[in-house]
């Protein structure tokens, strides 16, 4: 059997109804896979942390600096508005802008409104002053001017995120409440960062270690091999949406197609047939290459359980009709 992949089981029954629409032979198991995530983190008070940090610690100490002044006046109602736009004013006023756009319109999701909120400010770079108009199909140079704006949120808002969780963190080592003085909680506050091994010659001794594994379901697919030249057959959808197994299965059809022909003479030596396992093609300057020699063992075997061939020892003989 052909491995094709391992898929969640929704991804795994669309990828099984088309190769059943085409007659390939599939067979599915379903297993469990296990993922870890290894993260090194260390935690100690800010002085410590930066004698440590070659760079990078003067970011924390922005934070800090942000955090002494919003937590001097704000609530626990208001603190995270009030923390953002200390700490990046700009960022929101961009949000509030994408916001009040995206209800201008009407959006009913997230994602539409992230998506009409990128076109839109695409406009404006090109045009500040113009009304918002033709929101849908925007032009080349639009489409490229959303690709810069979409990557500028992405890193804003994810910055943002990262300080809001430092902030959190802070917050909650150092035992402040929201609200209340914070004497001098954060004149050298204990903070917990993560950082990689690698960027220090020795590892500190403070660094500790935490490994997460995480078991998940999924199935594999596999597919008969002498079924694959078949692939030829699958829909035109499928390889719009699996364009790497469309690729597999067609390669590995036009191989198992040229081995199940028979030679002229319908005898081969095992030495012969082993070259044979390799077959390269071109097409409009393109070369597809597959090599099968390290497999042709596996191959023969193939071919005679599907009744194409017959070996004894080194020689195989083509049966009649292939």
């Amino acid at each position: 059997m052909f491995y094709l992949g391992e898929y969640d089981e929704e991804t795994a029954k669309d990828i099984k109804d088309y190769l059943d629409e085409a007659d390939l032979k599939v067979e599915t198991r379903s297993c469990l896979v296990m993922d870890n995530d290894t993260t090194f983190t260390i935690k100690d008070k800010l002085s410590v942390i930066k004698e440590l940090m070659e760079e990078g610690s003067e970011e924390y100490g922005r934070y800090i600096s942000v955090l002494k002044s919003v937590l001097s006046r704000a609530t626990p109602e208001n603190f995270d508005e009030a923390f953002l736009k200390e700490l990046d004013p700009q960022m929101v006023e961009t949000r509030d802008k994408i916001l009040a756009l995206s209800k201008a319109h009407g959006l009913q999701d997230e994602a539409s409104q992230d998506q009409e909120s990128q076109i839109q400010e695409a406009k404006d770079q090109e045009s500040p002053d113009q009304e918002v108009q033709d929101l849908d199909g925007p032009t080349a140079e639009r489409e490229e001017a959303l690709e810069f704006i979409s990557d500028e949120w992405l890193d804003n808002a994810l910055s943002i995120s990262k300080a809001r969780s430092f902030a959190r963190m802070v917050i909650d080592l150092n035992g402040i409440k929201i609200g209340e003085p914070v004497d001098n909680k954060l004149d050298d506050p204990v903070i917990e960062i993560t950082i990689d091994p690698d960027d220090f010659e020795t590892c500190p001794e403070q660094a500790k270690c935490s490994v997460d594994f995480y078991l998940d379901k999924t199935v594999v697919i596999f597919v008969d091999e002498f079924t694959a030249p078949l692939a030829g057959d699958l829909d035109d959808e499928f390889w719009d949406e699996y364009p790497s197994e469309a690729q597999r299965l067609k390669s590995l059809g036009l191989l198992i197609e040229k081995l199940a022909m028979s030679p002229s003479s319908r005898k081969m030596d095992f030495a012969e047939f082993v070259e044979e396992c390799n077959i390269s093609l071109e097409d409009d300057g393109s070369v597809l290459n597959v090599y099968g020699d390290d497999v042709a063992d596996y191959l023969a075997r193939t071919l005679e359980k599907s009744g194409v061939l017959k070996r004894k020892g080194d020689r195989l003989k083509w049966k009649t009709g292939s």
